[in-house]
């Protein structure tokens, strides 16, 4: 049979990706994407939609920084990632500590940003400068707790913050003292680090890496009898919340429905910015060989409110089971309520077969 036909009656990006769930069995995942500019008076779409990022983005060095934008390819998530990227943002000159709070329907969380600080050494106590004003500060894990220790001269005895190993601050033992050792800028208020040596938790708002703590512990286990039973499908014990991947205290119980308030403050240069999610549904209809036509639930499964481009990313997600693989979808086709309808078939079906 020929290609699938795409067509996408909507404004906003449809992805249709040949992925595989934990049994590899095959799977039409459905990756829908909008794009909205952030004003003062809220969230308008954005004329250009950005495509999904299927990569994903880093800050800088894989291993040595974190994700500003996940990977969007995900087969399933089982509830909404919150995610901000930005920086937060002094109100006023000589500012050396501000407080960035984010609320997105019953999510919450807030961080206590403060300026450069280092431990130093004086009369045999040890203590942190105070913070130096600043203007503005990433909101990024590379500034937030964690690092890794390496003072010890045996590479073997090094040590590292699992939760965050690309932060700051992180050191084994209290007796490994550097002088002018950098602190974190981001913290928890709860929190805060006091003393040199003591292990806080990272704070940020950033995504959290699939290496990371405690996300990998959704990974499941890799032993010896996975290799021998198991390999190469996910282990018994793999947890969907693996792909979950907003900081702790960000993804929200369930999905987001849209029309959700949110609120965030310190984080951008219009000041406070306060509206509602929109209230958009994608609905889907997948044609397959032999079978009647499926509507999989679109599930508004990540929000990424992106303060220094101040645009905002909603992506929605359905997988449907396939019998064979890809030469099962005859054809895709996208509507939505609460957007303008537009007309685009096309016969992106010719790609569709290489996304996996």
């Amino acid at each position: 049979m020929g290609h699938a036909s795409i067509e996408n009656k909507t404004p906003l990006v449809l992805e249709p990706l040949f992925l595989a769930d934990e049994e590899m069995r095959p799977l039409l995942t459905l990756v829908v994407k909008a794009t909205y500019d952030i004003g003062r008076d809220g969230l308008t779409l954005a004329d250009e939609q950005v495509p999904v990022n299927v990569a994903g983005e880093y800050w800088g060095v894989p291993e040595e920084s974190g994700y500003r934008y996940e990977p969007e390819c995900a087969f399933i998530k089982p509830a909404t990632d919150v995610v901000l990227v930005g920086h937060a943002c002094a109100p006023a000159p000589g500012t050396t500590e501000v407080l960035v709070a984010l609320q997105v329907g019953p999510v919450r969380k807030a961080v206590r940003v403060v300026g450069e600080r280092v431990w130093f050494k004086s009369m045999g106590s040890i203590s942190m400068t105070k913070p130096r004003p600043f203007e503005r500060i990433p909101l990024r894990y590379e500034r937030a707790f964690g690092g890794w220790d390496r003072t010890d001269p045996d590479p073997a005895k090094h040590g590292f913050e699992p939760r965050n190993p690309v932060g700051v601050g992180f050191r084994a033992s209290p007796r490994h003292f550097e002088e002018g050792l950098r602190l974190p800028n981001l913290e928890d208020p709860e929190q805060p680090l006091q003393r040199f040596g003591q292990a806080v938790a990272p704070a940020s708002f950033g995504f959290v890496s699939p290496h990371w703590q405690p996300r990998a512990s959704f990974a499941g286990t890799y032993d010896g009898a996975w290799t021998q039973k198991r390999k190469p499908l996910l282990p018994k014990d793999f947890n969907r919340r693996y792909f979950n991947a907003a900081s702790p205290g960000l993804v929200a119980p369930g999905f987001l429905q849209g029309g959700e308030p949110v609120a965030l403050v310190g984080a951008s240069p219009l000041g406070r910015l306060a509206f509602a999610l929109p209230r958009v549904i994608p609905k889907a209809t997948v044609e397959l060989a032999g079978s009647e036509d499926v509507h999989p639930a679109l599930n508004l499964d990540t929000l990424i409110l992106d303060t220094d481009e101040h645009r905002a990313f909603l992506l929605w997600r359905a997988s449907v089971p396939l019998r064979d693989g890809p030469h099962d979808v005859r054809s895709v086709r996208l509507e939505a309520e609460g957007l303008p309808v537009v007309s685009t078939e096309s016969g992106e079906g010719a790609n569709m077969e290489g996304k996996t």
